[in-house]
């Protein structure tokens, strides 16, 4: 009774305290909210050598379009900037092209260096495109580089860098090569392990790159976790199946995506992995080996029971969830320690709380015994006396009370009894615990603390079980027929489940109270979207909608488009409409055709399922090929009007420069004197009659 008695919880305004004694398990709630607008602290961490070279014209030219992708993320944000290539020594660069790496591609580059940290984190966004714009590209010999050393350099350089401890810490690393890890250094000769501590010099430049072997990842993983750092790999198809087994061993604190060959589809990729980070959420501990802590959650509703899990995802923003952690003093510590603080953190934010654990200590009994105390003996049924808070039982007889009869030959009958009351497990073990630690054997039957039920005793009660509507099984309830929920409060009609497809949750998830809870990683009201592979509405819709857009093109008549178009009962054909444009804010499904000629175009389509009426937006496409006689005529018609054209504006040009040249002609004649040489003799001789003689000559010598 004693012992029980210890066992109690308390809370204060500093945090949560806990007295804890050996095996008990005491559970507290935390409830944890995603902000809306939570800082951020963006840091571009990017791969400069000479294959980059365009990802960091386009990174440049998106500046101002980056500024307004963030803004409609968090309108609290700062943005930084770093490059890297690898070590500048041999073999990772030949030491002939020391200071001009890129001597092989004929072009000129600056030297190669390790990491550079450009521009520390700031809301100016101009200092941020100039500072891309003014890096410099570089090279080295492989395809492997040194962006471990460079994240090593972002993630423990706090003060250089400029991170804020309450603000959401976001590395985007770009590349397209492989990362060089421990041990490659050796190449180098380089064996001295990285040491975690920074090493960058008033200029940014990394000084230890040819003194320090590159980071491994269970020291990049350890020390993102330790300041809260997410990582996203920006990556090329190249080589994203590799950094998709990186990001495997840390999960819970990166992310990774393809990037497009010229990076122009940066934006959206931050966008995207910025949106998944902040809606997982996960918790961690400080607790030493000997306190188990255990969390439980249903991730607001995202399951119909509590799961053992510590961790959420696809949480919506502004929803609270909650986690219930069980807290277990396994043994003692060895070192006699009797009061530990545990800190219970969320592993990518500065949000944690404080557990100040006190254990309750052995306190060996100083009493001394009285086997003819009257009082102690009546506590015993008079088969043994009290001692230190216990009956010690008469021989032939053992229990709580000594009220269970034993063998007198036989010395283990007791411990034969407490036996009983532990709990057996499935590989034939046995429980060290007597009665789970949440009651007292006796006569080999547990006789359970309040709250607790089974026979070993290690099963909660149940609390919010109706008897009328659902059975307790071990601290679950377990719905009675017909009715279901968490709570078995709501009645079994599946009806509100049932998708198009004629499945219930498209049997990705369960139905409770005419919703459907989806099984993780699905999606969608029915549970028909599977993120990473399909979507099950979209493959049942697409027949349909391939019939429709066919049937508008005139490419075909679909003779059973009743049929494909209409509800499984036939009752009922869905509704449509073509538009221009689909609604940014559905989910859209892809349909691809192909017409009679062999070319092949896309269109999109997005549904709607209201009180099982199926509606259907289509964006209208146009899948015939251009008119190949008439397009010839337009085009040699055009040729020829530029042709005519031409030749009038070259006559008219040669016309104009003969008037201007025959102009000045004229001019020049007029401005001219003219100059004869004093010997110059005309050979042409003129002589003219006098004008007497000419008349005299003219009359008639006859005349009398």
């Amino acid at each position: 009774q004693a012992r029980r008695q210890l066992r109690k919880m308390f809370i204060r305004s500093s945090g949560m305290r806990l007295v804890h004694g050996q095996g008990n398990t005491q559970r507290m709630k935390l409830s944890y909210r995603t902000a809306r607008n939570n800082p951020l602290d963006l840091y571009v961490l990017m791969d400069l050598t000479w294959t980059m070279r365009d990802d960091k014209k386009t990174l440049e030219e998106l500046g101002a379009q980056l500024s307004q992708t963030l803004k409609n993320l968090t309108g609290n944000y700062r943005l930084g900037f770093g490059s890297f290539a690898d070590k500048p020594t041999l073999p990772m660069i030949l030491p002939q092209h020391r200071e001009n790496p890129c001597a092989a591609e004929r072009a000129t580059c600056e030297p190669t260096y390790g990491y550079r940290h450009q521009l520390s984190l700031t809301d100016d966004i101009p200092a941020f495109t100039s500072a891309v714009a003014n890096s410099k590209i570089t090279g080295n010999l492989d395809n492997l580089e040194g962006g471990l050393d460079a994240l090593m350099q972002v993630i423990v350089c706090t003060k250089e860098i400029g991170w804020k401890e309450q603000a959401r810490k976001v590395v985007i690393l770009v590349t397209d090569g492989f990362m060089h890890l421990a041990g490659d250094g050796l190449l180098a000769g380089i064996i001295q392990r990285n040491d975690k501590q920074c090493h960058l010099n008033k200029a940014g430049e990394y000084t230890g790159s040819l003194n320090y072997d590159y980071p491994s990842l269970e020291e990049i993983y350890r020390e993102l976790l330790r300041r809260k750092i997410n990582v996203i790999f920006a990556v090329t198809e190249e080589v994203v199946s590799s950094y998709w087994e990186l990001s495997a061993l840390m999960k819970e604190i990166s992310y990774v995506d393809i990037l497009s060959a010229d990076s122009s589809n940066i934006l959206e990729l931050i966008k995207k992995s910025y949106e998944s980070l902040i809606k997982r959420t996960q918790f961690a501990d400080n607790s030493p080996d000997f306190i188990d802590m255990a969390y439980y959650t249903d991730c607001g509703g995202q399951f119909p029971s509590l799961q053992k899990r510590n961790y959420c995802n696809n949480v919506t923003l502004g929803k609270q969830i909650d986690f219930y952690v069980d807290v277990t003093l396994k043994k003692y510590p060895d070192n006699q320690v009797y009061t530990h603080k545990i800190r219970v953190e969320e592993t990518s934010l500065s949000e944690f709380m404080d557990l100040d654990v006190e254990l309750q200590r052995p306190c060996p009994c100083q009493e001394t015994p009285d086997p003819e105390n009257e009082e102690g003996r009546f506590l015993c049924d008079y088969k043994g006396y009290l001692y230190c808070g216990m009956c010690e039982c008469d021989e032939g007889w053992t229990g709580t009370y000594c009220n269970c009869p034993t063998d007198a030959t036989n010395v283990t009958s007791n411990e034969a009894l407490l036996q009983k009351c532990r709990q057996p497990f499935s590989d034939k073990s046995t429980s060290e615990l007597v009665c789970s630690n949440h009651g007292d054997c006796d006569c080999g039957t547990c006789l359970c603390d309040p709250g607790y039920t089974g026979p070993f005793c290690e099963c909660r009660e149940c609390l919010d079980c109706d008897e009328k509507l659902a059975d307790c099984i071990c601290g679950q309830c377990v719905c009675k027929y017909g009715w279901s929920g968490s709570k078995c409060n709501c009645d079994g009609d599946t009806d509100a489940c049932v998708g198009p497809t004629g499945e219930i949750c498209s049997e990705r998830g369960t139905c409770q109270c005419e919703e459907c809870q989806c099984e993780e990683p699905y999606l969608g009201k029915f549970c028909e979207i599977d993120p990473e592979k399909d979507n099950k509405l979209c493959l049942f819709y697409e027949p349909c909608v391939t019939c429709l857009i066919e049937q508008k093109q005139g490419m075909g008549v679909c003779e059973n488009l009743t049929e494909i178009c209409s509800s499984l009962d036939r009752q009922e054909t869905y509704p449509y409409n073509f538009v221009h444009e689909l609604d940014p804010g559905q989910d859209q499904c892809l349909v691809r055709l192909v017409n009679k000629h062999g070319i092949q175009c896309d269109s999109f389509f997005a549904y709607q399922v209201i009180d099982h009426s199926n509606f259907l937006t289509i964006q209208a496409v146009d899948c015939e090929p251009p008119d190949y006689v008439a397009l010839v005529g337009y085009i040699s018609a055009f040729t020829l009007l530029i042709g005519l054209l031409i030749i009038f504006i070259i006559l008219w040009y040669i016309r104009a420069k003969d008037a201007r040249e025959y102009a000045k002609f004229e001019e020049d004649q007029k401005n001219s004197v003219r100059q004869e040489n004093p010997i110059y003799r005309d050979p042409v001789g003129r002589y003219e009659v006098p004008k007497a003689l000419s008349v005299k000559y003219d009359e008639n010598p006859f005349a009398s």
